[in-house]
């Protein structure tokens, strides 16, 4: 496989009832054991409660590939959380970001001005903005969107891991103490 999902958490302040993660059980999911992937898609839970976490991981994915491997490796986030954005933005070669409430619209639109009135932080960085349609209506109309690749979403019943990818977690999964 050229694609590894990697679960560090399954802490999340959203209680979405349509989540992914309801039809998994993390227990018995396998643990990475190495990362000769192409691209690692960093996820939770809400990878982002532990922004600082993530950009060391990041940063020794990329060191480890490079090192073990001789290639280069992509690293996205997957988020909510729009607040830890900019820390892990200079560590991660993309964001999908997916707000989920109108206080993640509200954080969203304080990063998206920050990363309009600095957009050297996010050149050469994809960055992407799944939109519910209830979310996408709390976005004021005269919004610059113009650096994010916006996806309409609807919610998918158990959401199966594309066969290109595979499903690990980390070691220990990381918790807020």
């Amino acid at each position: 496989m050229e694609k590894l999902r990697l679960l560090v958490t399954t802490q999340c302040p959203n209680k979405c009832p349509m989540c992914c993660n309801n039809s998994w059980d993390f227990d018995k999911l396998p643990v990475v054991k190495h990362f000769n992937y192409k691209e690692v898609m960093i996820t939770g839970g809400e990878p982002l409660l532990f922004p600082d976490e993530v950009a060391i991981l990041s940063d020794a994915i990329r060191n480890a590939n490079m090192l073990a491997y001789n290639h280069e490796v992509s690293i996205f986030i997957y988020t909510a959380l729009a607040d830890g954005i900019l820390t892990v933005l200079p560590h991660v070669d993309g964001v999908v970001y997916t707000p989920h409430s109108e206080k993640d619209i509200e954080s969203f639109l304080k990063t998206n001005r920050a990363i309009g009135l600095f957009p050297e932080v996010a050149r050469n960085k994809s960055l992407r903005l799944n939109l519910f349609a209830n979310m996408k209506a709390l976005i004021p109309e005269n919004t610059d969107l113009s650096h994010w690749q916006i996806k309409d979403m609807v919610w998918i019943k158990d959401c199966p891991v594309p066969a290109n990818e595979e499903f690990k977690k980390v070691g220990n999964l990381w918790e807020k103490i």
